[in-house]
């Protein structure tokens, strides 16, 4: 075109296209080929039984040829349902072929998180031990060992004092008091075999012992400095 001609028409911008879909993760994967073998599951569930009524149709046709003698046409019947049964076997075969197709894919799905969780953990604890100072926590340790072996021997030492300061009188007083409580005892045994030696025995009980009871007082008094020693 010449110079005052006709302006080309400028074409429109085309839009930009769309972003590639973002990968499937491996969960969604397997609950979408979970869902396709589901499907076909259930339509190898529905020819099954759609066999299976055919089957019982051929069995009632068997038995109507066979009461009309028409042994020809029985066993072409026959035939059918032989291929028919060994069709439906096929289709239990393939159905179970399929479960255990979908279990495994489970049992991939369970990997997955676990791995994806142990991944996170093992980040998580090298983490932490890249936050520990061993050198600072072994500087620790031994301080705090330190400081509690002080602690122990201070609260010892106290301890020992406070026995010192207080414990000698108390126990002092308490072995007079078992002392006087086991004269004051051996006192009162005393009187009593006096006693009973005099009304009981006499004379003749003195003469038979000999020394032995003739001074009650000495024999007391030994026991009592034997407790005091």
């Amino acid at each position: 075109m010449g110079l005052f001609g006709k302006k080309a028409q400028a074409q429109p911008m085309q839009p930009p296209p769309p972003p590639p879909p973002e990968p499937l993760t491996v969960k969604e994967q397997v609950k979408e080929q979970k869902r396709n073998i589901d499907k076909a599951m259930r339509e190898l569930d529905r020819e099954r039984m759609k066999l299976e009524q055919q089957d019982k149709v051929l069995q009632g046709q068997i038995r109507k040829a066979a009461k009309e003698n028409q042994v020809d046409s029985a066993r072409m019947m026959a035939k059918d349902l032989a291929m028919n049964r060994q069709q439906v076997k096929r289709l239990y075969q393939m159905r179970t072929q399929l479960q255990s197709v979908s279990m495994q894919m489970s049992t991939v799905q369970s990997s997955a998180t676990m791995q994806q969780v142990m991944g996170s953990a093992v980040t998580s604890m090298a983490a932490l031990n890249s936050q520990m100072d061993l050198p600072s926590m072994s500087k620790v340790v031994m301080e705090y060992e330190k400081q509690t072996g002080k602690m122990a021997m201070t609260q010892e030492m106290m301890q020992d004092a406070m026995e010192d300061a207080m414990g000698n009188d108390e126990i002092d007083q308490d072995t007079e008091a078992i002392v006087d409580a086991v004269m004051d005892e051996l006192g009162i045994e005393a009187m009593g075999k006096l006693g009973t030696t005099a009304g009981g025995f006499g004379a003749g009980a003195d003469i038979a012992t000999g020394t032995a009871n003739a001074n009650p007082d000495s024999e007391l008094e030994k026991r009592m400095a034997d407790l005091r020693r």
